[in-house]
């Protein structure tokens, strides 16, 4: 009688929204190979074709991200999980990389790997950042800048704070052991932050591996998801992650100056239309929704709290 073949040594988990066309483009760009698993989270349940080689969970209804990657954490064949957006795709040869990096350094609870727009350019500074602090954070609800990441790439083998979830590879037995992604970030943004928050907090390590490329394209989710929806679930988020990690007087202190931070940008808009809004009009809206969410405990508006906390659905 035959051994058994032997499972997969890394699997992919990709949480996919609406968005058909990175996922497909994904899809062609990861590898034949049994040892790499691709298994996607589908919380739009619009998926009816994947390539033979990938898995596809359908829950039913939007997991949102966090509780998408933990659907799919549950489900993976190998312990060691690459949490993966449906714009990123691996380069050739990154995947085998990636499992080599998990080998050569035992001692870390995940590899980050190098993020690459689809012109070459590097996107460190925005995806290797440092754990922000409360004041940071606060100077967001003025749309001032936030954190920043290196302005050189980092050596193979640096420490780093707060990898943007685009594509992050974890051993499966460190997230159980700080309890996955938490759900209540729903349906995402800070999920990944309050993440590597936890992780540091449990003396985990997180070693970056520039050898190791990915091509991302991102920001697909906010065009579709609109511009009040993006800001109030960010704030919101933003608000929420301030009182787990640094107490409820400095999340009270966000909410406070949030809608002056509103203001300020509506009396700007004859001036500069955000760029992710489509009109002047549909900018000064989100903007007031979100000095309502700010002032209500984020229950107004009722439409965005009916469909933007966990167990809401869209």
């Amino acid at each position: 009688m035959s051994d058994p073949a032997p499972g997969p040594v890394l699997t992919a988990v990709v949480v996919h929204w609406r968005d058909e066309e990175h996922l497909g483009r994904l899809a062609a760009a990861w590898p034949d190979d049994p040892a790499f698993e691709l298994l996607v989270v589908d919380n739009s349940a619009t998926l009816d074709v994947l390539p033979p080689s990938a898995r596809l969970i359908t829950p039913g209804r939007n997991l949102g991200f966090a509780g998408g990657v933990n659907r799919g954490v549950a489900a993976a064949r190998s312990r060691r999980i690459l949490i993966l957006n449906p714009d990123a795709r691996p380069e050739p040869g990154a995947l085998e990389h990636l499992a080599a990096a998990f080998d050569a350094w035992p001692d870390a609870a995940g590899i980050v790997p190098a993020l690459f727009g689809a012109d070459g350019e590097p996107q460190h500074r925005w995806q290797l950042q440092p754990l922000p602090s409360p004041w940071t954070l606060l100077r967001q609800t003025f749309f001032l800048a936030g954190r920043r990441g290196p302005r050189r790439q980092p050596p193979r083998g640096a420490e780093i704070e707060q990898p943007a979830a685009a594509a992050l590879a974890v051993r499966r037995e460190v997230l159980d052991e700080i309890g996955g992604l938490d759900e209540a970030f729903f349906p995402a943004w800070f999920e990944d932050v309050d993440f590597a928050r936890r992780l540091a907090a449990a003396g985990h390590r997180l070693l970056y591996d520039p050898s190791i490329r990915f091509v991302h394209d991102g920001g697909a989710t906010v065009p579709t998801l609109g511009y009040g929806p993006f800001l109030w679930i960010y704030y919101r988020g933003l608000s929420r992650y301030l009182r787990l990690h640094h107490g409820a007087a400095w999340s009270a202190l966000a909410r406070l100056s949030l809608p002056f931070g509103m203001v300020l940008r509506l009396l700007l808009l004859p001036l500069r239309r955000p760029r992710r809004a489509v009109s002047r009009r549909a900018a000064a809206a989100g903007l007031t929704a979100v000095a309502a969410g700010a002032l209500s405990g984020w229950r107004r508006p009722a439409d965005y709290a009916r469909r933007f906390v966990p167990g809401g659905s869209q």
